[in-house]
Order: structure tokens, then sequence, then C-alpha cells
């Protein structure tokens, strides 16, 4: 039997923050819970809420039932070899960028559960993804009651964890900056910055609730604050003119492409796919293009039908760009404008379709060719606004409109 419930990796900020919200909420005693570090001021303060201590990570590993690694990625492989012979303790890993593929071949691990928390844990308001492998059901108690203690979770599968990265992962620091914004906009009017930061954090947290209460649209939310000819309008027309959603959007964009990066440096390199699509009449004469970029390679496909539709040529040309990967496994990011597309992968519709036996659902030959080319590949799914400032998918609708022009003999 096992000597401690839990050991911990790194004795840093949110380790401190896991030790306290398993005891504060009771999840485990002090005497269950064995913290490992080489630092001495930071073993000193881990000592302080009573629970074990130590710098032999080793002997640690085989004397605890879950080791939680909480320590810097870089880290990792000097780590795991330290502790690889007979490992066998359940892996919890909260290493931005380490996937579950690598604590296996790492460690040699068989129950590993990776997890995505935010800095607000350290408060208890945070936002925590998990996902499991090799886990039984009643083994994922622990780790849910662990990050529960420290805010919300969300279990998810690990080819999502990029896009967790750059929304709730990095997210805190957006907030951070909007709000700075605020408060300076309200020194501007002569607040003082006390002043500014209270009016500013109270209007922020309120938003927040009440997004979270109604089951309106965001959109629906803003308006009720707007009046024609009012304050607000002022505002909120002058983000809409500078695009303020966009910004944010391909922000965070700009911070999951960096996950991906992190997540698999034994890649060569990324491949990225736009897509688009277009039809005249629709139903009617139709094209698609698909362009596929990896590093300075390029490659563009096209095609269309003489009857077909907008949404048949956008997942056309989703699965041509698809066809054109030959590297199983490859790690792929289809960049499309289709909310039609985007929506139904990243909402997963297609498990509930495919539960309903594809009952009214259009375009079945299609989508069953997607849902099966997504499984020879590790892809994500990004959202591009139709005939933007995005280069290469206004180039896909270039050519995807060439295509349908050319079959009206245009």
């Amino acid at each position: 039997m096992d000597k401690y419930k839990l050991g911990i990796i790194g004795a840093g900020n949110m380790s401190s923050a896991i030790t306290k919200g398993i005891l504060t909420n009771g999840v485990l005693s002090p005497s269950e819970i064995i913290v490992s570090d080489l630092s001495d001021e930071k073993l000193g303060q881990a000592a302080l809420l009573g629970v074990s201590v130590t710098k032999d990570n080793a002997q640690m590993s085989q004397n605890v039932e879950y080791l939680l690694f909480a320590v810097k990625p870089q880290s990792f492989p000097d780590i795991a070899k330290e502790i690889k012979q007979g490992f066998d303790a359940k892996v919890i890993s909260i290493m931005a960028g380490v996937t579950v593929a690598t604590l296996k071949s790492e460690l040699g691990a068989k129950k590993i559960c990776r997890v995505m928390p935010n800095t607000p844990c350290m408060i208890g308001s945070g936002m925590s993804a998990l996902c499991f492998s090799g886990y039984e059901e009643e083994e994922k108690d622990f780790p849910l009651s662990v990050f529960s203690a420290l805010g919300e979770i969300i279990e998810l599968e690990e080819k999502k964890f990029d896009a967790v990265t750059s929304v709730s992962g990095s997210g805190p620091a957006y907030a951070y900056m909007f709000a700075q914004g605020m408060i300076k906009g309200g020194m501007n009017g002569g607040l003082s910055f006390e002043e500014a930061k209270k009016l500013t954090l109270a209007t922020l947290i309120g938003g927040a609730c009440m997004i979270a209460q109604s089951d309106k649209p965001i959109d629906d939310l803003i308006d009720a604050v707007c009046s024609k000819g009012g304050t607000t309008i002022q505002a909120v027309s002058y983000y809409r003119t500078a695009d303020l959603e966009e910004i944010i959007s391909e922000g965070v964009d700009r911070c999951r492409a960096r996950s991906v990066e992190m997540s698999h440096p034994g890649v060569e390199s990324i491949i990225k796919i736009y897509t688009d699509g277009a039809c005249s009449g629709n139903p009617g004469p139709g094209g698609y293009c698909a362009i596929l970029t990896s590093g300075d390679l390029e490659k563009v496909i096209s095609g269309g039908e003489d009857n077909t539709t907008n949404n048949r040529m956008e997942l056309m040309a989703v699965i041509e760009g698809l066809k054109a990967v030959k590297k199983p496994h490859s790690v792929v990011e289809i960049h499309s404008d289709s909310a039609y597309v985007v929506n139904a992968i990243n909402n997963d519709w297609i498990k509930k379709w495919i539960s309903r036996k594809w009952e009214n659902v259009k375009n079945v030959d299609l989508w069953k060719d997607l849902n099966n080319r997504l499984l020879m590949h590790d892809v994500r799914f990004v959202k591009v606004k139709g005939h933007s400032d995005d280069v290469m998918n206004n180039r896909c609708d270039e050519i995807a409109r060439k295509e349908s022009q050319s079959r009206l003999g245009e």
C-alpha cells in the first residue's frame, strides 16, 4: 500500500495553491501529501502546511498513488530519467506543452491526467481543463476533486488543449489588459486610480455573471446596454469599427499556434490548410479551394461541381485538403470561414449526428468522409472572418469563385 495518496514534484506558486486547495477543502489531510523540490526555502514553505517534504524524487515516486508534476516543462526530461525505473504511479501533470504521448514515452506511465489550470487557481477562482488516458472512471474522482477545489473544471479531449491554453490558460492576461484600458479611460475622465479600478472590476465581474446567467446571445446583451444616440453606442461603434473582436480573436489564434508548436517539438512543421468554397445560385455551379502550407512549401488544390451548394463546397475544400496530407498522424490546422464546418467539428455535432444515425443531416457522404479523415491526423479548426485581411483565405476565396464561374461558362 502506498505511503502517500499524493506526491507533488515542484513547490512553486501553483503547487502551493494546489496543496492549500486540497487541505482547505478537506480533499486530503496533510499526512497524505508529500512534496519534493531542490530549494530548501520552498520546501520550508511547504512544510508549514503540515505536509511531508523531500528532495528525493525517485524514492517519493515509489511511495505515492498519484504523482503530480508541477515543474517547468524543460525540467521534466531530467526528472523522468531519475524516476522512470519501476514507475507505477498515476500521473497528474500541469506542465504546459507536455503531451500525454510524451509522458507515456518518457515515464512509461500507463495512467495519465493532463491538466491545464490558470493562475486564478491560486485564489480559488481558476479554470482547469482535464483530459485522461488509461484512468478507470473511479480513479478520475481524485484529480477532479483536486482541481474542483481551485475553481471551475471541464473535461476535454487532449486535441483541444492548445485551444484551452489560448483561452483560459493565457486568458487572464487578456482580461488584465482590457481592465487596464478601462481604468486608464476612467482616469482620463478625472477618476483616481482606485476609483477607476473599483468601478472597472465590479463591472467586469458583473458582466461575466450576466453572460453566465443569461440564455441570450452576447450580441443581445451588448445591444441591451446601448441606446440609439446614447453614450454606450459611441464606444461600442468605435470598437466595432476598429474590429476589436477580430483583434482579440487573432491574438488567441496566435497564442494557440505557439501552443501547438510547443506541444509537438518533434514535428518538423505544422501543416496549415486554408480553405474556402463558393457557389453561384446555391444550388448551382460551385467551386472550392484548399491551400496547404508547411514551412516554405505550398500546394494549391481546387475543383468544383456543376450543381451543388456552398456548404458542400466548404466541406469539399476541407476534405480535399486533408486528402493531400500524405504523412499519417500529421499535426494539421485548418483555417475556414465556414461556421457550418467549424462549429460542427468544434462543438462535436458529428458525434450527435452519428448517435442519431445521421437523421436529417445534409451532405452525409461528405461528413462521413471528413470524419474518417479526422481520425488519421491531429486536426484543429480555426474560424476566420470571411473576406477579411486574411491573405491566404482571400486567395482561397478568389480561386473558389473562379472555379464556380468557370462552370457558368464565364
